[in-house]
């Protein structure tokens, strides 16, 4: 009888355990097609190679892969058995670059046919997702609550554990930049779609209602909101304010040097007392236009970034900034850096704007402004981390030519004493997000303040044109 009892009361226990093994063993890579195949081989040749890079590249895995990367390794190479074609490879050596918690450290989504989507476009903010353009029953300003019964958090949680990314800021610009909520191969690995569609939950005027959209076949939509390619400037003569639109760092070329001197000269020409270098839609580049805009500022000097390098085989043959030295870590201390005594130097009071797209090399830049009192930093915080990895070599992997992108640099900011030394973004002096309502309206948050901070100094210092507030300030 005892017997009986302990078999039927194991039996019990198989049974409860049965659902959560299934829930295990789901082939994420089962779905994701693409025109071309892979075989065991060839993923495991091309896993063989990803893995010698991060070895021989990466900064962490100087002196020992960490634990984490070793299991992350582990578990793709155990994938090989699911996968069989390029999009299912990229999907599954992503999660081994997500664990060198590194966003300049990725595998590039392949190319491939146009894929089906669902039929909206939507805007991931500081206060949550929004649909951008009306689709069958979703209308443009609904507020998405849930994806596939994934609140906000949720989402935040599932992604962050597959892309490589520095911060929220970063995962929320990736996934509004690449579709991510909207694209079937990504809807397909995360487990979001059931039978070609994906149940939604939104709030509309303060009621909330549920639906399922379906995949189409359709080009992908992009926002008019996430996107700029601006070089140009613009002064503000009646608010004594001159801005720096500049979306990219990505060459110190003539064009890039031409617009920034040419800002900094009408600045004086006009008698400009405010300038506003807008980084909201840089991700960066080299630091060399950074550098290049700071030598236009009164500073007289600034401290910079101090490096990392890591020279490897890799590195001596697709960077030609190294000498040739012995394998391993190259230091190099930033120091302080003189400013140029142009005869454009600006002399009034420096902003820079920022938000989470701004990263890398932009967001370099106003974490020098900030750690040496250069400005004030207005708007949401950054992409990019004040201390980060960096400056990637781009390699193609021999079977599947999917692209790696590896950091070999580690950058660390010039404040080593900041409170906020190790914090994951840098946060503004001055918070001002963007809402969907700024969006619907077309207002300008961001410059909306800064003209209203200079408006209320010159209300209390009419004689004097220089912004007397405190860095730290937040309204």
């Amino acid at each position: 009888m005892h017997v009986r009892k302990r078999l039927l009361l194991l039996l019990s226990v198989i049974l409860l355990l049965l659902p959560l093994r299934t829930d295990r063993i789901r082939n994420p890579y089962q779905d994701i097609a693409h025109p071309i195949q892979l075989t065991k081989e060839q993923i495991k040749k091309d896993l063989d190679f990803l893995q010698e890079i991060v070895m021989e590249v990466h900064p962490k895995t100087y002196g020992g892969v960490p634990i984490e990367v070793q299991q992350a390794f582990r578990k793709a190479y155990n994938d090989v058995q699911y996968a069989n074609n390029v999009q299912q490879f990229y999907f599954l050596t992503q999660q081994v670059m997500n664990a060198l918690q590194d966003g300049h450290t990725t595998m590039l989504f392949p190319d491939g046919p146009r894929m089906d989507n669902l039929p909206f476009s939507y805007a991931w903010l500081e206060d949550g997702i929004y649909v951008t353009s009306s689709s069958g029953w979703l209308h443009k300003g609904d507020k998405i609550m849930e994806i596939a019964g994934k609140n906000e958090q949720e989402l935040i949680s599932m992604l962050s554990s597959f892309f490589s990314v520095d911060n929220v800021y970063s995962l929320k610009t990736r996934v509004n930049l690449n579709n991510i909520f909207t694209s079937l191969p990504y809807l397909q690995y995360f487990g979001l779609i059931d039978r070609n569609e994906v149940q939604l939950v939104v709030e509309r005027e303060g009621k909330v209602i549920k639906g399922k959209q379906e995949i189409k076949k359709m080009l992908k939509f992009k926002s008019p909101f996430l996107t700029r390619n601006r070089l140009d400037y613009t002064i503000y003569k009646e608010d004594d304010l001159a801005v720096l639109h500049i979306d990219s760092f990505a060459a110190l070329d003539e064009a890039t040097m031409s617009a920034i001197r040419n800002f900094f000269i009408d600045i004086e020409r006009e008698r400009i007392h405010h300038a506003a270098i807008d980084l909201r839609f840089n991700s960066g580049g080299t630091t060399l236009v950074g550098h290049h805009i700071l030598s236009f500022m009164d500073a007289g000097s600034y401290r910079g970034y101090s490096t990392i390098s890591r020279y490897s085989k890799f590195t001596s043959v697709l960077i030609h900034e190294f000498p040739v030295l012995e394998p391993g870590l190259h230091k190099h201390d930033g120091g302080v850096i003189e400013a140029a005594l142009r005869p454009e130097r600006f002399t009034g009071t420096l902003f820079v704007i920022t938000s989470n797209q701004t990263y890398s090399a932009a967001a370099d830049f106003a974490t020098i402004v900030q750690d040496n009192d250069m400005g004030i930093i207005i708007g949401e915080p950054t992409g990019g981390k004040p201390n980060s990895y960096g400056s990637s070599i781009v390699l193609q992997l021999p079977e599947s030519k999917v692209k790696a992108a590896i950091s070999y640099k580690w950058f660390e900011r010039p404040d080593k004493g900041a409170s906020t030394y190790d914090a994951d973004s840098l946060a503004p002096d001055i918070f001002v997000p963007t809402t969907y309502e700024d969006l619907e309206q077309g207002r300008d948050p961001q410059l909306e303040m800064i003209k209203k901070l200079i408006r209320e100094e010159r209300s209390r210092f009419p004689s004097d044109h220089s912004l007397h507030l405190p860095i730290t300030m937040v309204l």
